[in-house]
């Protein structure tokens, strides 16, 4: 049956949309075993010795549908499309070939970081004249850390999320999952939270993140008739997390300690690509990072999880890029949560715009909607820039 938000969009619209929910890289990456493994990494990082993670392995996909869907909607495009839109769905076919190529290698580290390096990234990625893992060393020199107390129980932040998503009128479910390497992380209907206590500032941070960046981005997305929105553009994963981190900024919930985070990452990427163990990248995340056993596992994790697909270095791009392109007068907010975009659509957005082919909506009165949820109130000073 044809989805009545796609009439008059293109044929091949519902089977990228397949695709794209077929080819996603990230549930792939969570072994069984990783809940475990993470406390007991940190233990014996915290005692002075060398961490091996020992992850189940994980499970390997068939990807030759996926590889035969990709051709079948790389040949309808220029014949099914507008010429004002043909390049930005053939660039979004170019990542998912990337996802599709990862799925295909996971656990196999030779295959795999060439193709995560390609698809998302590395600290040589130049921002504003420098290397980004310039940008990353500067703010772990300049930026002081803060101090959060978790306070605040897993199911306590489910429930603050659940309220802002009703704020906003999404339909989203919570659920609190032990596996999760991150704080919280959004899906199609619904928000992971690790199961951990949180401090004040983080939940008010993951509030915003989650809910009033990738969760409204998401749901908005969904709702237009052109798939790109839905799916997601090229360059859309950076950028929207540089998104989801100025809404951070915008809060007051873009703390010392997050920024270090992020910038540990950049870091913790170049370690795995340079071919540093986990264990050696684990110490050099405590020693030069500062960061806690804990979060100097969890960062590793991320990085070397699947044979190293790290694609954390674009939370730090994204954020320049994006606050870079919002104090130019370049993108606005409520553009880039017109869907899943990278600043890269934002013209297409436009075209759409004046075509009738896209939905306006309405800014978010992002304070507000925080009170409204019972967030704590947000105390981080506004960042500087080294």
């Amino acid at each position: 049956m044809l989805d009545p938000r796609r009439s008059g969009s293109p044929p091949f619209d519902r089977a990228l949309v397949e695709l794209a929910k077929r080819a996603r890289v990230l549930p792939a990456l969570h072994p069984r075993n990783a809940a475990d493994e993470r406390a007991g990494l940190a233990a014996e990082l915290e005692a002075g010795r060398m961490p091996v993670p020992r992850w189940e392995p994980l499970e390997r996909r068939d990807v030759r549908g996926l590889v035969s869907a990709l051709d079948r909607i790389r040949h309808a495009l220029e014949r099914e499309l507008p010429t004002e839109l043909v390049a930005l769905y053939a660039a979004r076919l170019d990542e998912l070939e990337l996802d599709v190529a990862l799925l295909d290698a996971l656990g196999d580290p030779r295959r795999v970081r060439p193709i995560a390096a390609r698809r998302f990234g590395t600290g040589r990625e130049v921002i504003d004249g420098r290397a980004l893992e310039a940008h990353a060393r500067a703010l772990l020199a300049h930026t002081p850390s803060s101090e959060d107390p978790p306070t605040i129980e897993a199911r306590g932040l489910a429930a603050m999320m659940e309220r802002a998503s009703r704020a906003v009128g999404l339909a989203v479910t919570v659920r609190v999952d032990p596996r999760l390497s991150a704080g919280a992380a959004a899906g199609d209907h619904t928000i992971f939270v690790q199961e951990r206590r949180f401090g004040p500032i983080e939940a008010r941070r993951l509030v915003a993140h989650e809910v009033l960046g990738h969760a409204v981005a998401g749901a908005r997305g969904a709702r237009e008739p052109l798939a790109i929105f839905e799916v997601g553009s090229a360059g859309s994963f950076a950028d929207q997390e540089g998104l989801a981190i100025v809404l951070e900024e915008h809060a007051s919930a873009l703390d010392g300690a997050r920024l270090r985070v992020l910038a540990a990452r950049v870091l913790a990427t170049d370690l795995m690509h340079d071919g540093a163990s986990f264990g050696d990248a684990a110490r050099a995340l405590v020693e030069r990072a500062g960061l806690s056993s804990r979060v100097a596992i969890t960062t590793a994790e991320r990085a070397y999880r699947g044979g190293g697909v790290a694609r954390d270095a674009g939370y730090l791009a994204g954020w320049l890029r994006v606050r870079g392109a919002l104090a130019r007068g370049e993108a606005t907010i409520d553009e880039l949560r017109a869907g899943r975009l990278g600043l890269a659509a934002l013209p297409a957005l436009r075209w759409a715009y004046a075509h009738g082919r896209a939905s306006r909506h309405p800014s978010i009165d992002l304070d507000g909607v925080l009170r409204e949820a019972g967030c704590p109130e947000g105390t981080a000073p506004a960042p500087t820039l080294p």
